[in-house]
Parts: C-alpha cells; sequence; structure tokens
C-alpha cells in the first residue's frame, strides 16, 4: 500500500548535517490533482503510481514535468534514507557509524524543481538512469546507493565492503589467491601453510567450475541477477568436482562455511588495497597461549629449551610495547614543532592558534565549529586548513615508521643472522606501517565521530600529553 505523504514530503538534511522532513506545497498539490480519484484508504501499489509518475516526467513538459519528477524525487528519498538505515543496523555498530554518517552522500536533495544546467542531486541521477523494465524504482535506488562512489569510500575507511560473498569469489582468480594468502594475510592473519592455501585454492576453482560457469551461461541468455548463496544441488556439483580433482571429500554445510570463510579473507584484502580499513592482529596479541606476533617470523636460535623460547618472545613484545609508545611521543613532538616553526614564519598569531585550536580539538574534543568561535574565526573551514589534521597524522606515521623500524631491527639482531634480519625487512615495515595506521585511523574516526565507546584514542592522549608539557616547560 502506498503512502502518499512519501510524494509531497522529502527527506533532507539541513546546514547542521541533521534529518528533517520538508513539506513540498506544489508537490502535494500536483499529486492530488493526478490522483483525485483515489481516496485515503485506497490500497494502490507503489508501482502503479510511480508507472503514471514517470510517465509524465518522460512523456510531458513545462510545468507537468517538474512536478512529476518532484514528486519522484520525494519518493527516492525516504528510499535512501531506508538504505542507509539498513547499513547502519548490518553493519554499523561492529564498524563504528551511523546512518546520519551516511546521509550526506545520498540525501544531497534541495527541495527545489530541477533547473537545466544546474547541480543534479543524486536521486535525480537514480531517477534518469532508471529502467522500469529491468527493475522496481525502490530496487534500483538501493542498487545505486550502494555503488555511490564517495559512500563506498567512506564505508571503506570503515572496514566495509559492499559486494556479496558469491560475487567477491567469482571476481577472485585462483592464482591471484595464492598471492594474497602468501603476501598479504602473513600479517592479519600469521599466514597459512602449504597445504591450507591448496585447499583453498581447490575449493575456489571447483566454484568457478559449478558456480561461476553456470552464472556466465545466464548472463549470455540474457538473464541478469544478484549474486546469491550457492543452492544444494550447486553444492553438492562443487563438493564432488573437489572429491574428483583432489580426493578430498566435503559435507555440503563444512563446504558452504568454508567458502564464506574464504570470501571474508578475500574482503579483507579487497578493503585494504582499497584505502579502507582491516583488522588486523596486534603485533602482541594473544590467542590462548601462543603469540600471534612478529617474533613468530623471525627464526628462533636453536634451542631445546621451550620456556628459553617464550622469554625470548615475552621480552621483544615488552620492548616492542614499550618502543610504540615511545616512537609516538617522538613523533608527535618532532611533527608538532616542525609545524609550529612553519607557522611562526607567517604573519600574525598562526602559531599560538594552532596550539589551541590543536588543544580544543583532541583534548577537550570540541567542533571545528566551536574551534572557529572560539578563536574568533569566521568558518569552520578556516580551523581545518589551519589544523591539517590528515597530514599531522600523515608526518606523524612517517616518523613513527623510520622510528620504530629501526629500533626493532636493532633489537631483532639478538635473535636472528644477518640474512634472516635482511629477510626480515621488507615484512617489518609493511607491518608497523598496519600497526600504526590502525591508531590513526581509530583516531581519526574518534576525532569526526565524537563517540566515546570506540577504544581509546592512543594518539591524542600522547598528544595532549605533549602540548601539558610544552606548557609547562
Amino acid at each position: 500500500m502506498s503512502e502518499a505523504s512519501r510524494y509531497w514530503q522529502l527527506v533532507r538534511i539541513d546546514a547542521g548535517g541533521n534529518r528533517r522532513i520538508q513539506q513540498i506545497p506544489a508537490a502535494k498539490s500536483f499529486y492530488a490533482q493526478v490522483f483525485e480519484h483515489l481516496i485515503p484508504d485506497d490500497d494502490v501499489p507503489d508501482a502503479d503510481i510511480q508507472g503514471k509518475l514517470l510517465d509524465l516526467y518522460r512523456h510531458s513538459s513545462g510545468e507537468t514535468a517538474l512536478f512529476a519528477e518532484r514528486c519522484l524525487l520525494c519518493f527516492l528519498s525516504w528510499i535512501l534514507e531506508q538504505g542507509c538505515l539498513q547499513l547502519e543496523r548490518k553493519f554499523g555498530q561492529k564498524h563504528n557509524f551511523t546512518a546520519s554518517d551516511l546521509f550526506p552522500y545520498v540525501l544531497d536533495d534541495d527541495g527545489k524543481l530541477s533547473v537545466a544546467g544546474v547541480y543534479q542531486c543524486f536521486a535525480q541521477k537514480i531517477l534518469q538512469s532508471f529502467d522500469s523494465q529491468q527493475s522496481s524504482l525502490t530496487t534500483w535506488a538501493i542498487m545505486k546507493l550502494k555503488q555511490q562512489p564517495e559512500l563506498n569510500k567512506f564505508l571503506l575507511e570503515c572496514g566495509v565492503y559492499l559486494i556479496s560473498n558469491w560475487a567477491l569469489l567469482n571476481d577472485t582468480q585462483p592464482k591471484q589467491l595464492e598471492r594474497i594468502f602468501k603476501e598479504f594475510h602473513i600479517f592479519s592473519q600469521g599466514g597459512f601453510s602449504d597445504a591450507a592455501i591448496k585447499e583453498a585454492k581447490s575449493i575456489l576453482e571447483s566454484y568457478h567450475t559449478i558456480y561461476r560457469l553456470q552464472r556466465l551461461q545466464q548472463r549470455r541468455k540474457g538473464l541478469r541477477s544478484k549474486c546469491i548463496a550457492p543452492d544444494t544441488q550447486q553444492l553438492q556439483d562443487i563438493a564432488q568436482d573437489i572429491q574428483k580433482h583432489t580426493g578430498q571429500i566435503f559435507e555440503i554445510e563444512v563446504l558452504s562455511q568454508k567458502l564464506q570463510k574464504l570470501a571474508a579473507q578475500l574482503r579483507e584484502y579487497r578493503i585494504y588495497v582499497r584505502g579502507g580499513s582491516v583488522q588486523t592482529s596486534s603485533l602482541d596479541a594473544v590467542y590462548g597461549s601462543k603469540y600471534n606476533s612478529l617474533i613468530e617470523e623471525i627464526p628462533a636460535t636453536e634451542t631445546n629449551n621451550i620456556v628459553e623460547e617464550n622469554d625470548e618472545q615475552a621480552e621483544f613484545l615488552q620492548f616492542y610495547r614499550h618502543q610504540f609508545q615511545l616512537g609516538l611521543q617522538q613523533a608527535l613532538a618532532q611533527v608538532t614543532e616542525s609545524r609550529v616553526r612553519y607557522l611562526e614564519r607567517k604573519k600574525g598569531d598562526k602559531a599560538k592558534m594552532f596550539l589551541i585550536a590543536l588543544e580544543l580539538s583532541q583534548c577537550q574534543k570540541l567542533a571545528m565549529k566551536e574551534i572557529a568561535e572560539f578563536l574568533g574565526l569566521r568558518a569552520q573551514d578556516s580551523v581545518t586548513k589551519l589544523l591539517k589534521l590528515k597530514d599531522l597524522r600523515t608526518d606523524v606515521q612517517q616518523e613513527m615508521l623510520v622510528i620504530l623500524k629501526d629500533s626493532l631491527k636493532e633489537k631483532a639482531k639478538v635473535y636472528v643472522d644477518i640474512q634472516a634480519l635482511k629477510n626480515l625487512d621488507e615484512r617489518l615495515t609493511s607491518f608497523l606501517f598496519e600497526e600504526i595506521s590502525q591508531m590513526l585511523e581509530n583516531s581519526e574516526i574518534q576525532s569526526r565521530t565524537m563517540k566515546n565507546h570506540l577504544k581509546a584514542d592512543i594518539f591524542a592522549e600522547r598528544l595532549c600529553e605533549y602540548i601539558q608539557t610544552r606548557k609547562t616547560n
């Protein structure tokens, strides 16, 4: 049943980023005129109403086409809002975002009648590309929402990659899988044995032979649909193909679980290479009695004393934790002072304002608008340009990488020979980059969302300690 008000009430965000409903009288009058034969309790499908409005939008001119478009754009705003809410329900809590963080990317309609040659809102682009022969307007809108580039970029930064497991498996070649497992997952999951990689490749190859081949055959016939989970028959066929080529026997329930786990591992990699956030194991993460750490990648000196090996691991990890904190403090001091020296060469009190804004932002957790008012600046953009927090974090990352790499390589000499140390160099760089990136990403999210339930913001804590020390010295 259609809720008629959705065709003249627009969901939009105001200048402050808050959701509000805007009633558009011209759209309401037009709707009443076109559908005057309907009474409030009529059970009329949305498809029928949209079909009429689409016909007027595409085959009329002047105000009729503009009013029909406006009614459809109002309807789309409700669908886009629901799409953002669905993403929040599915991923928000785990990945620390809300629907309100997503609204600005898709709810950019100002409610005015469109004029040729001016800015096109996202809903207009959806409407212009819609083909009623292919799908419903709702389905098309949700699909386009999930393809919106800036929204996808934001979700990637939060660690969310919007593609189904089955499409992801379809799109990955077995040779690529082997490289991902050997090169990428050495850091995110501690690496995989040759046997585990061989099994994963055989599962993916058989998946392609059965599921992917059937998808390609359907597409050649002009049949297009979403990649959904393989059905029981397909899973049985995949299991038989695996048994035929490797001799391994899988129950279909186990096979389904393995396929989904494989897709999750590939998803991690896709998020990483697209510049997003992945959940990596910390250098000193502990699972049971086993350290999943970089120290395990360093060949241990020959010894029959297991206790001695564990002591060496504990010693190295303690050293690493201490060096990470020292490296962060050192890098913050170097980068902050470099920025202050640069600003001191500028006119006015920019260096002083920078330090005040930095303290208010990172220590007092004030919004940019509040900081602008405190400093007497015209707009919050002025504070953003003054702080350049993204550049600050990047500079700290580079400094930390150099500091930590040097200190850890020096310490590693105690445990390994020269050749092993050379082999470790590249892995160490990559791993430290991920460790530091993870800390800075958490800091950036905290700064953007001001959410207290996130894990501790170590970057901000150490920065505030440095600012306080600087003031007292």
